[in-house]
């Protein structure tokens, strides 16, 4: 690891250049699943799973189980009455349902947390499970697969926060050999994190073992027609992440920029289905404001 003596920019290249070795040699450190969820989506992916053994699983752990039942009676998943029990929650809301929400728990509790950066990964929290719910309801018009575009959504940044640490504790490391404190701008360690999260996002989800086109649709979210396999995952959560921004107010894009969108050719959103998704924006933020 060089450490330049001069220039703020040149210290930002060497941090960039070390990260990405990192980055090529998969090196890079990455979250880990908690056991109980490594379990649950393990088992949410087999049609003959056992209901009740899987409610002993998420039942040994505490923290998961609180965490179910807050979000299954959440605005996410519109509890028509309480659940009260995990039980309950597998009957009513289904293995897809209960995936959804251990992922979402495991994001929350080991991804989105970097120390320093707290107001930063919160937003990005809010910001993916707006994309999520845009991203299935795209899903729903097109009658495509509406769990698993919900998960694209949700997991289309995650490689964010897991940058973010990998800098924070790069930088560190960088500082101790040179004997000092090095100063990186907030700004360009925020910019180092968006430049390499897409391919550290579809490595992450590789890793937790979920399948292959839901990496893909990660990883080529911004660039959906090189997507080898399914461009239009991608191009889906690309519209869905824009909409996710025009609807936090983080968006570089207006309406009319969302009507006529790149990622929309073929068309994925008709524009009357467009006009339908831009007048949910309050709907979806004001689900967000419940899961606080």
């Amino acid at each position: 690891m060089g450490i330049p003596e001069c220039s703020s920019d040149l210290l930002l290249g060497a941090l960039r250049d070390n990260l990405a070795d990192l980055i090529r040699a998969g090196r890079l450190e990455l979250p880990v699943l908690p056991d109980a969820a490594n379990q649950v989506i393990s088992a949410s992916f087999d049609e003959d799973c056992d209901l009740a053994r899987l409610a002993r699983i998420i039942g040994r752990d505490p923290f998961m189980t609180g965490h179910v039942l807050r979000l299954a009676n959440s605005a996410l998943y519109c509890a028509a009455t309480p659940i009260d029990s995990v039980q309950q929650a597998l009957s009513r809301l289904g293995l897809a349902r209960i995936r959804e929400i251990a992922l979402l728990v495991s994001c929350e509790s080991r991804v989105f947390k970097v120390a320093g950066f707290d107001g930063q990964v919160r937003e990005l929290l809010h910001h993916s499970v707006a994309a999520a719910a845009f991203g299935q309801e795209i899903a729903r018009l097109r009658r495509w697969n509406a769990d698993e575009a919900f998960l694209c959504g949700l997991l289309h940044d995650v490689g964010k926060p897991v940058l973010l640490q990998a800098i924070v504790d790069l930088k560190a490391r960088m500082g101790v050999k040179a004997r000092k404190v090095l100063v990186v701008p907030r700004e360009d360690i925020e910019a180092l994190a968006t430049e390499f999260h897409c391919d550290v996002g579809a490595s992450l989800l590789r890793s937790w073992q979920l399948p292959q086109h839901l990496a893909e649709a990660v990883r080529f979210h911004h660039h959906p027609k090189a997507a080898p396999e399914r461009p239009q995952n991608a191009a889906l959560v690309r519209i869905a992440d824009d909409l996710a921004h025009l609807a936090l107010g983080t968006a570089s894009l207006c309406e009319n920029d969302l009507r006529a969108h790149p990622g929309n050719d073929p068309p994925i959103v008709l524009p009357q289905e467009m006009e339908r998704l831009l007048a949910r924006r309050q709907e979806i933020v004001k689900v967000l404001d419940s899961l606080a």
